[in-house]
């Protein structure tokens, strides 16, 4: 009788234990996010959903167009090579896949004037076909490009101008004052396409095949949406590149969103690995009062002079939403400010800048960072070249692009480059 009343009593006594240590553990362990930010759960899952990230892509197919008016004749002088002729059929012939294998010529009234497949359209262009006596009418050969364009899919159409604007007649100076309106209208009427340039420079020829300027700046304008058009930018940046014609690049009408980006080299801290964009972890004020990472932002998505120390210390934005202290500092040493161009001799752009960013004087468990990163620092602002090139008073003048900066000026008042307003968030959390 007596070790049946203890039996009982002993289990009641074991049921209590493991009842106090399991009650123990739970008030001993936390969440993750124990300050309960909105913006993710007890785990550290970030609840965001609005933020898309910005990554170039290339096109499903493309359209080329060419001007062949009288001011571009210096470039297509008949049997005289010129880097004109060579990298426009490297740019042409490199985006062949993706079109139909024709190109269309513009000139008077901003129509289309004939169609070539590839090669017969390289042929004229060696011969001095296209040397002609017609005006040039941008705002009508935008017109017609985006009104031709396929919204349907993922389409992009590349247009090859010296792009000055020089309208003939009585009404011709009231027309050039209101050419940047008309850009503006025309791009304005169409909100899902993003304009890029290439600017590139060739021998422009007297007809007797002799040298009239050795670099005349032409450009590559490309229409489509906003990834679409970052892809083409560098492709034929690259080529021009290779060709040795490369001058400037740039965006107009450019939704960026949020760059693709990545956390390295956790200092007193780890990586989540099921959430690594959003989440550092066992952050331990008792081994040092300093969290610190390097923030990788991708470059890609943006135009080769982007990628500059200088500018891209003031792109990004970073603060701790619970008191805690914190360091910004942008590397520019080698490895850490990347623009390779043909990435392992591939055909391919890796571009990166880092930043080191130093959370310490943490005043609770856990802190919440958020960062932004704007493209306004590096809008509009090109090589001091780059701008007396563009804004040249003669149109005459065969080293500058009489006009050009109008036809800038009047996309970005139909809309501006823009970055995403909702900021990322990094949650670190001293959860064990």
């Amino acid at each position: 009788m007596h070790k049946t009343k203890i039996f009982p009593l002993l289990v009641i006594l074991s049921i209590l234990v493991c009842l106090s240590l399991i009650i123990s553990a739970i008030s001993c362990g936390r969440k993750v996010n124990s300050i309960n930010d909105p913006n993710f759960d007890d785990d550290g899952m970030p609840l965001d959903t609005t933020i898309t990230l910005f990554s170039p892509k290339e096109p499903e197919s493309a359209k080329l167009y060419i001007e062949t008016s009288g001011s571009m004749n210096g470039f297509f002088r008949a049997n005289q090579a010129n880097n004109f002729k060579r990298t426009v059929w490297s740019v042409f012939s490199g985006l062949g896949p993706i079109t139909s294998g024709v190109v269309n010529t513009m000139s008077n009234g901003g129509d289309i004037d004939q169609t070539y497949f590839l090669g017969d359209f390289r042929t004229k262009m060696n011969t001095g076909d296209f040397v002609s006596n017609s005006s040039t009418h941008i705002p009508d050969m935008l017109y017609n490009i985006m009104e031709n364009m396929d919204t349907t899919k993922n389409e992009v159409a590349i247009l090859v101008s010296d792009m000055k604007y020089s309208p003939m007649g009585e009404d011709a100076a009231p027309q050039l004052a209101q050419y940047q309106t008309q850009i503006r209208n025309v791009v304005g009427m169409h909100p899902n396409f993003s304009i890029s340039f290439v600017c590139a420079s060739s021998e422009f020829l007297n007809p007797d095949g002799s040298i009239a300027e050795a670099n005349s700046p032409y450009y590559f304008i490309i229409i489509g949406n906003s990834e679409n058009a970052a892809a083409i930018r560098n492709d034929i940046s690259r080529w021009c590149e290779v060709t040795d014609s490369y001058i400037e690049s740039g965006d107009m009408a450019m939704n960026y969103r949020t760059p693709s980006y990545s956390i390295l080299e956790v200092k007193n801290g780890v990586l989540s690995p099921d959430y690594p964009k959003n989440l550092i972890t066992t952050f331990d004020p008792e081994v040092s009062d300093t969290c610190s990472f390097i923030l990788r932002i991708d470059m890609t998505g943006y135009p080769w002079s982007a990628v500059d120390g200088d500018i891209l210390k003031d792109c990004l934005t970073v603060k701790a939403l619970n008191g805690s202290s914190l360091d910004v500092q942008p590397l520019t040493s080698e490895g850490h400010l990347v623009d390779d161009h043909s990435y392992k001799r591939e055909f391919k752009r890796l571009s990166y800048a880092d930043f080191l960013v130093k959370l310490y004087d943490i005043p609770l468990d856990d802190e919440v960072i958020e960062w932004s990163f704007t493209n306004k620092p590096f809008d509009g602002r090109y090589k001091n070249i780059f701008t007396n090139l563009i804004s040249t008073p003669d149109e005459n003048d065969l080293a500058g692009s009489f006009s050009f900066d109008k036809f800038i000026l009047g996309c970005f008042n139909a809309r501006l480059n823009t970055s995403d307003e909702t900021p990322v968030r990094i949650l670190v959390s001293s959860y064990q």
